[in-house]
């Protein structure tokens, strides 16, 4: 995959695991809100007798969300809630663990093999990682792209990495877990459960190795962290889609998803390895990333003598921004989109959903920091982005994000601005559905 014209800006620790607690961005006073957005104060409200005992321990508001809740799941914590727990007291006693043939009856909806947490340690089979694995290697490999060329890959070469790397095969066993929470909803709270605290488990592993490898990482080092970053990106846009107390589910105010943010750190781990990440397990996956950016260059030469699709956005980005550094990022995020785009205009070629992490990956050093703030402009470079959302839904980890993420653009922008994103709607189908739940 080709590196951007941008400096990386974004560590691998910051990007590669759950952003932190959106609450800590509120009293900010960097962060400006977009016109026509409501200012976020202090808020008062009723103490909770029923939150989490994690939070109650740090004395900040839970948000009582199951299976885990948000302040938890931003700090990477095994939250009470998974445990069952809420505002029970820790016990000073070691409980002696109970083997399966001796544990309580599960309620139907989460029937099933114990928690990874629960395992006794007594040699008996973890059969709920085989139940994931097996999973993963016959049936999530094939939806994680389109093109069977990369199968093997997700199937065989990430697999046989995480027999030697835990932060892997438990990245691995999470997204499984999600990917049969997706298929079997009467079990779909237990392998959200699962979930959550398989990649909260791989994303601690993952900081120690980052912490100790500091500057001196090795290749392959760096290249088990970069597919740990590619699994957290499905990972999060797998994860269930509800709305944050306030009203959103993205990092602090911007109205931008949190894993629009994470491929930043899979960027930066890729400055690590350069051209040597071709001699590692992950090599098929960035030559293959290479491949598509290419041929998606290829295309747009093809269709030179047609009009640019993206000309009207770049004349009203043009007139209303006159920072030259500005406007350089955002003419660049918008050539790439087109790149990007120009693949969907085209019925003989081949789609794949890694066309639209392509662009994530192109700009996460430039434009996608402007997401925070949220720039009026960014927001509507990005509603465009989700036509490209859109039309890769057929993915079960991407259904329904490109109607969700355009309610909300829609939602922050002013209304000079939302005559930009007039286009998108109607390739979209012109209606705006809101904030789902999934």
């Amino acid at each position: 995959m080709p590196s951007s014209e941008s400096p990386a800006s974004a560590s691998p620790v910051d990007q590669a695991i759950p952003p932190p607690d959106p609450s800590s961005r509120a009293s900010d006073p960097s962060i400006q809100q977009p016109q026509g957005y409501p200012s976020i104060g202090r808020r008062t409200h009723k103490k909770s007798r029923t939150g989490c005992s994690t939070c109650k321990a740090r004395k900040i508001k839970c948000d009582e969300r199951h299976p885990a809740c948000l302040n938890c799941i931003s700090h990477g914590v095994e939250c009470p809630f998974l445990k069952g727990g809420a505002v029970a007291k820790p016990s000073t006693r070691a409980s002696k663990p109970k083997s399966r043939s001796t544990a309580s009856p599960a309620t139907p909806s989460t029937a099933g093999p114990s928690p990874v947490s629960m395992l006794p340690e007594s040699g008996a089979l973890p059969l709920l990682e085989l139940e994931l694995l097996h999973n993963f290697t016959t049936k999530t490999y094939t939806t994680l792209t389109a093109d069977p060329s990369l199968w093997e890959f997700w199937r065989d070469d990430v697999v046989q990495q995480g027999l030697a790397c835990d932060y892997i095969m438990r990245a691995v066993l999470a997204v499984s877990a999600l990917h049969l929470a997706y298929h079997r909803p009467d079990r779909r709270d237990f392998y959200i459960e699962e979930s959550i605290l398989l990649h909260q488990k791989a994303s601690r592993s993952a900081m120690r190795v980052m912490a100790a490898g500091g500057d001196k990482m090795d290749k392959h080092q760096a290249a088990n962290l970069f597919l740990f970053s590619v699994l957290t990106f499905f990972f999060a846009l797998a994860s269930p889609r509800r709305s944050h107390p306030d009203g959103t589910f993205f990092i602090g105010d911007s109205g931008v998803p949190d894993w629009a943010f994470l491929l930043s750190g899979g960027k930066s781990v890729f400055g690590v390895l350069g051209e040597r990440g071709l001699e590692t397990v992950a090599g098929p996956f960035l030559h293959y990333g290479r491949g598509r950016w290419n041929a998606q260059r290829a295309i747009m030469e093809a269709r030179s003598h047609e009009p640019p699709l993206l000309d009207p956005l770049r004349a009203r980005i043009a007139a209303a921004v006159s920072d030259p550094d500005l406007l350089r990022t955002y003419a660049y995020a918008v050539d790439e989109l087109e790149l990007a785009l120009v693949v969907r205009q085209d019925p003989d070629a081949p789609r794949d959903v890694l066309d639209a992490m392509v662009w994530l990956w192109m700009v996460s050093d430039s434009f996608v920091p402007l997401l925070k703030v949220p720039a009026q402009e960014a927001v509507a470079i990005f509603a465009h982005y989700c036509v490209l959302l859109k039309h890769h839904e057929s993915h079960w980890w991407l259904q329904g994000w490109g109607d969700h993420v355009m309610a909300r653009a829609h939602e922050i922008l002013d209304e000079e601005h939302r005559a930009w994103i007039q286009w998108p709607l109607r390739e979209m189908g012109g209606v705006l559905v809101g904030s789902m739940e999934r």
